[in-house]
């Protein structure tokens, strides 16, 4: 077949830039470039000497990246108290009145008819003042919780704004966490801002089933600031911890503990103790073995006549689940533990010379 060849093409537009054309428009852009360069620094002169041609367009525009979290701040302040040395009424005023160095640290507020959570760095004797609300309370009850070191105070008040336990999982190292505080000699609350500096921290080589085994880290930005029993919320708003420090340590005690230990107080009932010491493999050495290992360097790592002692536990067992739900660097054996009551039964899967077997254990 024979092959047509087109014999007509339409005319087009489209030309190859000439060097004629890409100068000037070269020299276009470079005009203008300097017309809006004279323009901007005259707007600066005229800016410094009170004439800016934009008026107040571009001036007084301040930007506050803090403000959600000293709005959040603001709607816990109802909730958290501050916690003084208790002074003599002056006679005239006929009421109390504190100096900062009065002040010893927070309570925060955990039932609507009147208990506070604080721990045993702040609250010591039962004859400390608490102040919220701009009202002076005495202490008239008080409970300690051993096993994380809170401690809990009644007051005789009514219809107060308990704080929200909202316990998340996801922390995340370097996130930023902040709270407020009460001031002495002043209204408004004092705001302060830190960050996560690790989220599973252990001061201990060796840890209990008895008393906390890991807390959050804070940086180290809290110097010449009292925090004591300051509760912690990430930006969403949910509590973190209560600042708990040891040694040059700045930590959280855990919102998890907390939580376990306000149920404590309203069931009226008393945390589980088994008596036992263990060594963490993945938290304390990094190795990727799973469970504890029962041992101490110094103690019985079963305790004499403890419920793991009666229960057939011994040194050197290696405890790898509680009711089937595996012991990892994220759920340690006291965390598990903890999470039940006294009276609950048990299963506790152990490696004993390489052999695995179950011992079950009432609480």
């Amino acid at each position: 077949m024979e092959e047509r060849q087109k014999h007509f093409e339409r005319p087009t537009t489209n030309r190859p830039p000439s060097l004629v054309n890409l100068g000037l428009l070269t020299v276009t852009i470079a005009v203008v470039g300097g017309a809006l360069g004279f323009w901007a620094m005259q707007a600066l002169s005229w800016d410094k000497a009170g004439l800016n041609p934009l008026g107040d367009f571009n001036r007084n525009i301040t930007v506050n990246l803090e403000q959600p979290l000293t709005d959040l701040a603001r709607k816990y302040e109802q909730s958290m108290a501050g916690v003084y040395t208790a002074k003599a009424i002056l006679p005239k005023l006929n009421q109390m009145t504190f100096t900062a160095e009065d002040y010893l640290g927070a309570a925060t507020v955990v039932t609507s008819d009147g208990w506070l959570m604080s721990t045993n760095q702040v609250v010591k004797s039962g004859k400390e003042m608490i102040v919220l609300d701009d009202k002076i309370y005495p202490i008239k009850e008080m409970k300690a919780d051993e096993f994380s070191n809170l401690v809990f105070v009644k007051i005789e008040a009514n219809f107060l704004q308990p704080i929200d336990f909202q316990l998340t999982s996801k922390l995340a190292v370097g996130e930023t966490v902040f709270t407020n505080f009460d001031v002495p000699q002043a209204i408004e609350h004092a705001f302060y801002r830190d960050y996560l500096a690790h989220e599973h921290y252990q001061i201990d080589q060796y840890l209990s089933t008895d008393k906390v085994d890991y807390y959050l880290r804070l940086g180290d930005q809290a110097e010449g600031v009292n925090l004591a029993a300051t509760p912690f919320f990430n930006v969403k708003g949910d509590v973190l911890g209560v600042f708990y420090q040891v040694k040059q340590d700045k930590l959280l005690i855990p919102a998890e503990y907390l939580k376990q230990a306000v149920k404590t107080l309203l069931s009226q009932t008393s945390r589980p103790v088994l008596g036992l010491y263990y060594f963490d493999f993945e938290n304390q050495a990094g190795f990727t073995e799973k469970g504890h290992l029962l041992y101490h360097s110094q103690l019985s790592a079963v305790a004499p006549n403890s419920l793991a002692f009666k229960a057939g536990l011994k040194v050197g067992d290696q405890v790898l689940a509680v009711n089937n739900e595996v012991i990892s660097a994220e759920r340690s054996l006291t965390s598990i533990i903890q999470s039940y009551r006294p009276g609950d039964k048990i299963l506790l899967k152990i490696s004993r010379n390489d052999l695995e077997q179950e011992i079950e254990v009432q609480l």
